[in-house]
């Protein structure tokens, strides 16, 4: 009996130490979150590779993979049937995408001006829009290039069947070579190799003739968006966070690069940052935002185009929730 009793008096001591202590809290798993790229792994997605070394996505409990992309892929399909949970596309494969009636949704966009330029030879006489009828330019077969060239040539008025669009390569031997007169290439990456080889060559920006185009963008679905919308905050963040201190610290950006990129130069893959840090951090808003008069002015030029079959409704094809509940909390 007096055993009993003295079990009692020790069960009845610990029994409060037990109480103020509470359940036991168990680790969350982290998410699974896939994002498919808009090329292959290079400085052009150095953000994400920043976030991902760094820890920003551990941080929010977040496991991220990123997919490679390619000149076969299309990015928005891979989001909108489920095997990428968000993606880098461009915005106007966002906007086209709405008007098939796909529900996906822009969520930030990292270059915030496009670096798709028109280069021509020192000597060829083309340094403006005039310039180009009666020549061959490579634009076409890559939607955003062609587009742009289209929407560049009507807004000065000239007769786009007076110029012949010929197949794009992303090789500027024919622009050397004399078979092209003019070619598209991106700033961030045709133009850093033509400089490299010795070619200064003659720029034509879109951007200086009214055309102005978002470029990288993010996306997900809307179902995303209502289900999770903690998670595409999450992950947003630490996004941003990323492409923050890319932006700050290129060389650094740079070197997380190499640990990823196929294409391991060190040389290519600096100057890339380089040239795409002011497509990236404008000075004019946070990195990432976005503004409606952008989008408008995008969806604009696809239905002038003829690339949708009707007007879109432009405020369903972005949202600024994330990025303003994200900066707002700052």
């Amino acid at each position: 009996m007096k055993a009993i009793h003295r079990t009692l008096a020790v069960l009845l001591l610990f029994t409060p130490l037990l109480a103020g202590c509470g359940p036991l809290e168990t680790e969350q798993p982290p998410d699974a979150v896939s994002v498919q790229l808009k090329w292959v792994h290079q400085a052009q997605f150095a953000g994400f590779y920043v976030a991902q070394e760094k820890g920003y996505y551990a941080q929010e409990n977040i496991d991220v993979t990123l997919i490679e992309g390619g000149p076969d892929g299309d990015i928005v399909e891979q989001v909108v049937i489920g095997r990428a949970d968000f993606g880098v596309a461009a915005p106007e494969d966002i906007i086209m995408e709405h008007g098939q009636g796909n529900r996906v949704v822009a969520i930030a966009t990292i270059y915030r001006r496009n670096p798709t330029v028109f280069a021509s030879l020192p000597g060829s006489g083309i340094e403006r829009p005039a310039d180009l009828l009666g020549r061959r330019v490579a634009a076409a077969g890559v939607v955003e290039l062609e587009l742009q060239l289209r929407a560049m040539l009507k807004r000065m008025g000239l007769d786009i069947h007076q110029v012949e669009i010929v197949p794009h390569s992303y090789d500027l031997t024919p622009l050397y070579d004399g078979q092209i007169d003019c070619i598209a290439v991106y700033s961030t990456g045709g133009l850093i190799r033509a400089r490299q080889a010795g070619h200064e060559l003659n720029l034509m920006w879109p951007n200086d003739y009214g055309i102005h185009m978002y470029a990288d963008t993010l996306v997900t679905t809307d179902e995303m968006i209502a289900e999770n919308p903690g998670l595409v905050t999450r992950f947003l963040r630490a996004t941003l966070h990323g492409w923050r201190e890319a932006v700050e610290d290129p060389e650094m950006a740079a070197e997380m690069t190499l640990r990823y990129a196929r294409e391991a130069d060190p040389e290519m893959q600096a100057e890339m940052m380089e040239a795409s840090v002011p497509m990236i951090h404008t000075g004019e808003d946070h990195i990432g935002w976005m503004r409606a008069e952008m989008w408008q002015g995008m969806h604009d030029i696809l239905l002038e185009q003829g690339l949708l079959a009707g007007p879109v409704d432009i405020d369903q094809v972005y949202t600024m929730e994330f990025l303003q509940g994200i900066y707002g909390d700052e």
